[in-house]
């Protein structure tokens, strides 16, 4: 601190005593012999000790020390009298002096005097200072408290607010001061999940909680983490607590769509892994039925039978293919589409199938931009979506289907698994029927999960198109309550492409052999023998193996007279596809089809493969197939 002192006095004798004085001491100072040049060195310095004398040539001491105190309400000032004027001195101290000293001043008296006024100036300079601190404190305290986007309240240790943020008062729309004073059962009388949380009452013996959720049934059921710190006194006691709540609603939302989309992965695997296995029984069943409708003739008495049993099996197949369709194992075939052209045609369908109480309204947009998509599984969406509102709608209703396109944003994306921002078409699908609970809401996408009665239904409509829409990196929504009726959004990406009219295929006969030899690798016993068996009927020469060694054995024993291989891909051992790479490092120029429960078409002929054919099969189609893959040149 600058220790500089302003000396008044018209006596020159005194003013250069005072000076030594204060030399020795090592303060500074300015001086002045009248009223008049003090305060114009005051004006610039602005002085904050001054020496007086109380009687000076154009006024009196008392005068100059209220213009100094004007300047600087902070200056103190000592007056310097003589004896004669001791009186007028203490009227001065009771005007704002400091104190006085007597002429002639001693130089123990002058020290002590500024040595306390200075310890007084650095005192008030330190208060200042934290006064100043204290307050910038406040403000950014202030600053957070108002503009924090969590909830941050204070409570004493009746647990009664003492304080509360504006986002507490905006997101229950209660003024901060109806909050003061009063507790959570006075103002959230039987509306708030948590009356009086567990944890505060542990945050006034002292602990912090943290990590505690709390659920507010107002605004939505929101849910907040809340982290809780005890306030103490001077005296070391709590006195109340300090709360912050974060709203985590979005994050519960998200957490729980992972969950449920890792449980519909996990169920997808499952389903996947059983479909695989129940396509090659199906294939017996379907293999050997065939066999025997050939070797009768439609006037036989089993030929209904066996027409029956191929009938079930062609059913138990498309309940398979919706098995593989939801675990996304099912290949799409994708292209440039219309969804208007789309909805259309599907609509003359359930016109026709639907109830005539139930009424199909569309509300299609013209300029409805085109999707990548697979033009069947988008049809059985909205087929399966039908059905499930048709069983919904007992006693009639309306179905209306709109179209429209849309901006997904990052916002809503980050709240969806696996969707990105970007252009989409929102294909709608809303009915009047009974509604959900949002139990049900939370199962309906799961496979076999139905609320029809036993034999109704298989319960596999609903998680068809979850799986068919994942597999187009789309989305399905579902929104519904008791009573008001279900809507289903789609959201599916948009493309820039114009949609080419469909060519329809010639169906081919059903071609015969050459008496090529063909060798037919599979673990399946009933599997091999079956296509062995067609094969031969079909003019064609063949060997069998029963697993990849086997199979790679015979192929090199017989690698001149092999014309095709038959390989199927999951087997015990050597896999069919390390087969394939060892037949091929044999013979470079070797055709080999894969056959599998599992479609894998995109993969196969990248990796060397002539072709692909899914089981189970029909005996016309691996024929055709096989003659093709036989005529392609080498």
């Amino acid at each position: 601190m600058e220790r500089t002192i302003l000396i008044v006095d018209d006596d020159e004798g005194m003013r250069d005593n005072l000076k030594d004085i204060l030399e020795d001491e090592g303060y500074f100072f300015h001086s002045a012999s009248n009223c008049a040049d003090a305060l114009s060195l005051a004006e610039k310095q602005r002085p904050r000790v001054a020496l007086l004398d109380l009687k000076l040539p154009d006024g009196s001491g008392l005068n100059l020390m209220a213009s100094l105190k004007k300047l600087n309400p902070d200056c103190i000032c000592v007056m310097v009298t003589a004896y004669a004027d001791l009186d007028s001195a203490v009227a001065a101290i009771e005007k704002g002096a400091f104190q006085y000293l007597q002429k002639p001043v001693r130089t123990l008296e002058l020290i002590k005097v500024l040595d306390r006024i200075f310890e007084i100036l650095q005192i008030r300079e330190e208060k200042q200072h934290a006064e100043k601190m204290l307050k910038e404190s406040e403000e950014r305290f202030r600053t957070i408290f108002e503009s924090a986007r969590d909830v941050i309240f204070l409570k004493d240790n009746n647990l009664r607010y003492t304080l509360v943020n504006p986002r507490m008062e905006r997101l229950f729309n209660i003024p901060a001061e109806l909050f003061l004073g009063r507790t959570d059962e006075e103002i959230f009388p039987k509306t708030r999940g948590d009356q009086k949380p567990p944890g505060e009452t542990e945050v006034l013996k002292g602990h912090v909680v943290e990590n505690e959720e709390t659920r507010f049934i107002l605004n939505q059921n929101k849910v907040f983490h809340s982290i809780k710190v005890p306030l103490y006194g001077n005296s070391g006691e709590v006195i109340g607590l300090c709360g912050i709540n974060r709203d985590i609603s979005e994050t519960k939302k998200l957490e729980s769509q992972l969950i449920q989309a890792q449980k519909m992965e996990a169920i997808g695997i499952l389903t996947g892994g059983i479909s695989h296995d129940f396509n090659n029984l199906l294939q017996a069943i379907l293999g050997y039925t065939q066999m025997l409708l050939l070797e009768k003739s439609e006037k036989d008495p089993d030929y209904a039978w066996l027409q029956e049993i191929e009938g079930a099996g062609r059913k138990a197949k498309e309940l398979i293919q919706q098995l593989m369709t939801f675990s996304r194992k099912v290949e799409s075939k994708l292209k440039p589409v219309n969804v208007n052209l789309q909805v259309k045609e599907v609509v003359k369908l359930l016109e026709r199938t639907l109830p005539k109480m139930i009424q199909i309204e569309m509300d299609l947009e013209d300029s409805v931009h085109t999707v990548n998509a697979d033009p069947g599984q988008l049809d059985q969406v909205l087929m399966n979506l039908a059905v499930n509102a048709k069983d919904a709608m007992p006693e009639g209703g309306r179905i209306v289907i709109t179209t429209k396109n849309a901006f997904l944003d990052e916002m809503f994306c980050k709240n969806q698994v696996d969707l990105m921002p970007g252009n989409y078409v929102l294909l709608s699908f809303k009915d009047t029927g009974l509604g959900m609970d949002p139990r049900t809401r939370e199962h309906i996408f799961e496979p076999f999960y139905t609320t029809k009665r036993i034999g109704e239904g298989t319960g596999l409509g609903l998680s068809t198109a979850y799986g068919i829409i994942k597999n187009h990196h789309g989305i399905i929504l579902c929104e519904s309550g008791p009573g008001s009726g279900t809507t289903f959004n789609i959201y599916l990406p948009s493309i820039q492409a114009n949609v080419k009219p469909v060519e329809k295929k010639r169906k081919m006969e059903t071609p015969m052999g050459s008496g090529e030899t063909l060798l037919v690798i599979d673990d399946e016993d009933v599997l091999r023998q079956l296509l062995s068996r067609v094969l031969t009927l079909h003019g064609y020469r063949v060997i069998t193996a029963a697993n990849g060694e086997e199979g790679l054995k015979l192929f090199k024993e017989h690698r001149d007279a092999i014309t095709l291989v038959i390989l199927d891909v999951i087997m015990p051992g050597m896999g069919g596809k390390q087969c394939m790479k060892l037949i091929l490092s044999e013979k470079p120029v070797a055709k080999i089809l894969l056959t599998s429960g599992f479609p894998e078409k995109n993969n196969v002929e990248k990796e060397g493969a002539a072709g692909f054919i899914e089981k189970p099969f029909d005996f016309g189609d691996i024929l055709r197939v096989i003659r093709e893959t036989i005529d392609q040149s080498s």
